[in-house]
């Protein structure tokens, strides 16, 4: 199980180092929200007002055996009125208490080990969620993709 854990945790910087590179290699959201804004006030209305976490490593345990992984990216709106930029710099102890609920929950669908069980999997994201960033800040929190590591996409 040890194994696993490390292996899921290797995985899931590993993804997340590639998430990186390609949001690197693309103009970054803020700034293309700046050059829209110009002319228009410029103001935080013309970013998007939300927190993706791609590519969390969720480990499909059955009989105590680790049978699959399934990725999972997430994406979390943030509530008008709240400092969207103050609640970005919380991005990495969001991040963290994702994996750790990936890593203590069951989200596979109990009959299928290649499918993600898509309405507990957000209601233990959004917890995740409130708990880092508050609830106040915390609006809809949606399924952006999920991969099974058998190859069957949703």
């Amino acid at each position: 199980m040890k194994r696993a854990i490390a292996a899921a945790m290797i995985a899931s910087t590993l993804l997340a180092g590639l998430a990186v590179q390609n949001a690197l290699a693309q103009p970054s959201a803020h700034g293309a929200a700046k050059e829209k804004g110009k002319g228009e006030g410029g103001d935080e209305t013309t970013t998007s007002r939300s927190m993706d976490a791609p590519y969390l490593a969720v480990p499909v345990v059955r009989d105590g055996q680790l049978v699959n992984y399934l990725f999972v990216s997430i994406r979390v709106e943030i509530n008008q009125g709240v400092d969207l930029w103050r609640t970005r710099e919380k991005a990495a102890f969001l991040r963290d208490a994702l994996v750790r609920v990936c890593h203590s929950t069951e989200l596979a669908q109990a009959d299928d080990v290649n499918a993600l069980n898509e309405a507990r999997a957000i209601q233990v994201f959004r917890a995740a969620a409130i708990q880092v960033l508050g609830e106040r800040a915390v609006g809809r929190v949606t399924i952006v993709a999920s991969y099974s590591s058998r190859g069957s996409a949703t």
